[in-house]
C-alpha cells in the first residue's frame, strides 16, 4: 500500500491579488504489517519503540510499520497499554492466520509453543522475527528449512547481544572472511556478578542478590550462572560463523558458581580478571565450542567489560580483529535489534532466494567438534592444604605423574593447623589429564577442600 502526503503552499500574488494554492503530492512510504506474539517486557518495549521511532524508520527505509495485531494469553498485560482493542488478540493462531500480517514477531520465549508458532507462521508464508536463543540453539536448521520451503525468512538479530548488530556483522559484514575465533562475554547477569566481586570484593552470594534486586537477574537465574544462556547464544553465532549446525549438546559448559571472592582476589594479584567467556575456535580439522570461567590478563580488552554489558572479540582472516560492545539485554536494546530485522525483511522481500535463512549453515565442509577433554589450556589452580612439610612435593609429584608442568606457585599464608590456599599456574595441558590428577590430589589427607581449576587465556593467544 502507498501513502500519499498532501502539502499546501502560497504562491506569489497574481494579477487579481488572489493567492494561488498549489497542491503537491509526494509518495511517503509503503506499508509493512506487523503482528506481535508475547506482550511482556520485550513485546511492550517493541510496541513502544515502534511508536517512538517509526518516523525515523520511515524516513530511512521508505516504509511505514503498521501494527495490526498484538497477542498475549494474559489479558491483564494490556490494561495500561493504550492499544486499540481491535488489534488485541488472545490466541497465537489469530495472528499467524491473519491475512493482513506480513511479519510475525515471536516474543514468548522457551521451546514450546514458540516452535509451533514459528513453524505455523512460516508455513503461512509470513516472515518471522524472534529473540529466542534457546529455541534457535537446537532447532534452527529445522526452522530455516521451513522458511526456505515457503520462500520466506527467519530473522534473529536480537537473540544474541540484543541491540548490538552481531548477527548482521557475521551474515553480511564478514561474509568474505574465514572466522578464526570468537571470545564473547554474552551474558550480562554473570558479568555483573563477576564485576561486582572484582570491583567491590563482594561474595558470589551477595553479588547475585544485588543483581536480582536491580532486576539484572532473570527469575530463573540458574540459566545465567550455570553458563547455559551463554551456550545457547554461542550455538547460534558459531553455527553462523563456521557454517555448520552446532547445538547445545556440542558445547562444553561450566558456570560461575564455584568462583569465590578469594579466587577473584588471587587472580587480581596475579594480573588477571575472571570472566565467563563463550569461546569458539575454527581450527584446521576441528571446532572448539565452550563456555566457562576464564582468567584473562587485565590488559585484554574483554577484561575491562564491566557490569551487564556484553562484548565479543572476533578474529578473521581478512578483516583481522574486531570488537563489538554494548548492552546485551533489556527492552530498548532488544527492541532495536528486532526493528532492525524489520528493515532486513523489507530488503530481503525483493529477493527471490535466501530470505533471511542462513545460507552459511550447512554450506561448508563439516568439521569434527572437539570434546572438552581433548582441549589444551593453561590453568589457575587453588588447593586448600594443611601446611605440612612435603605437601608441595606430593602435589607436584602427582601433577608430574600426569605430565602436567607447573609455571608458578604461590602459598598465601602459613598455618600448621588450618588449611591455607596454594595457588598454581599450570602450563598448557589437556583437561582430561588435569581432572585425573586433581581427583588423586583431592584424596590426600592434607587437602581439606575440593581443588578449584579455572582456564587461562593468554593475551598473546588471543
Amino acid at each position: 500500500m502507498y501513502f500519499m502526503e498532501v502539502t499546501m503552499r502560497e504562491a506569489s500574488p497574481i494579477s487579481d491579488n488572489k493567492k494561488m494554492v498549489v497542491y503537491k503530492r509526494r509518495q511517503i512510504s509503503k506499508e509493512i504489517n506487523i503482528g506481535i506474539i508475547g506482550f511482556g517486557t520485550i513485546g511492550s518495549a517493541v510496541v513502544k519503540a515502534i511508536k517512538k521511532n517509526e518516523s525515523i524508520f520511515r524516513k530511512r527505509t521508505g516504509w511505514h510499520i503498521n501494527l495490526v495485531a498484538v497477542c498475549d494469553k494474559d489479558p491483564k498485560v494490556f490494561r495500561n497499554s493504550k492499544l486499540s482493542r481491535d488489534i488485541i488478540k488472545r490466541k497465537a493462531n489469530d495472528v499467524i492466520n491473519d491475512p493482513q500480517v506480513d511479519i510475525v514477531i515471536e516474543l514468548i520465549g522457551g521451546i514450546h509453543p514458540a516452535k509451533e508458532i514459528i513453524k505455523g507462521a512460516l508455513a503461512n508464508k509470513k516472515y518471522v522475527i524472534t529473540a529466542n536463543k534457546a529455541l534457535l540453539a537446537d532447532h534452527k536448521s529445522e526452522l530455516f528449512k521451513v522458511a526456505k520451503d515457503n520462500n520466506v525468512g527467519l530473522y534473529y538479530e536480537a537473540s544474541v547481544m540484543a541491540g548490538v548488530p552481531l548477527i548482521k556483522v557475521l551474515r553480511e559484514g564478514l561474509i568474505a572472511n574465514r572466522i578464526k575465533s570468537m571470545w564473547g562475554i554474552i551474558n550480562g547477569t554473570s558479568n555483573y556478578i563477576l564485576s561486582n566481586m572484582y570491583n567491590k570484593g563482594a561474595s558470589f552470594k551477595d553479588s547475585l542478590k544485588e543483581a536480582k534486586n536491580k532486576g539484572f537477574a532473570e527469575r530463573n537465574y540458574s540459566l545465567d550462572i550455570e553458563g547455559i544462556d551463554s551456550a545457547h547464544k554461542l550455538a547460534v553465532i558459531s553455527s553462523l560463523a563456521f557454517g555448520q549446525d552446532i547445538r547445545l549438546e556440542d558445547i562444553s559448559i561450566e558456570g560461575i558458581m564455584s568462583i569465590s571472592s578469594a579466587d577473584i582476589m588471587y587472580a587480581k594479584e596475579l594480573g588477571y580478571n575472571i570472566k565467563l567467556l563463550a569461546i569458539a575456535k575454527n581450527l584446521k580439522d576441528s571446532i572448539e565450542v565452550r563456555v566457562h570461567p576464564t582468567l584473562l590478563p587485565k590488559s585484554h580488552i574483554l577484561s575491562n567489560v564491566d557490569g551487564v554489558y556484553n562484548a565479543i572479540y572476533i578474529q578473521s582472516d581478512l578483516a583481522d580483529d574486531l570488537f563489538l560492545y554494548g548492552q546485551g539485554a533489556g527492552g530498548e536494546p532488544t527492541s532495536s535489534g528486532i526493528i532492525s530485522d524489520i528493515a532486513n525483511i523489507i530488503s530481503d522481500m525483493q529477493k527471490t532466494e535466501d530470505k533471511g535463512s542462513d545460507i552459511l549453515i550447512n554450506s561448508l565442509k563439516k568439521k569434527r567438534i572437539k570434546g572438552l577433554d581433548e582441549i589444551e589450556s593453561c590453568f589457575y589452580i587453588r588447593f586448600m592444604a594443611i601446611d605440612n612439610p612435603g605437601v608441595l612435593a606430593k602435589i607436584s609429584g602427582i601433577l608430574g605423574k600426569y605430565k602436567i608442568s607447573i609455571a608458578s606457585v604461590v602459598q598465601k599464608a602459613k598455618s600448621m593447623q588450618k588449611a591455607v590456599p596454594i595457588i598454581m599456574l599450570i602450563h598448557k595441558t589437556k583437561e582430561y589429564s588435569l581432572k585425573k590428577a586433581l581427583s588423586e590430589i583431592d584424596k590426600l589427607s592434607v587437602i581439606k577442600a575440593r581443588s578449584v581449576a579455572i582456564k587461562i587465556e593468554q593475551e598473546k593467544e588471543l
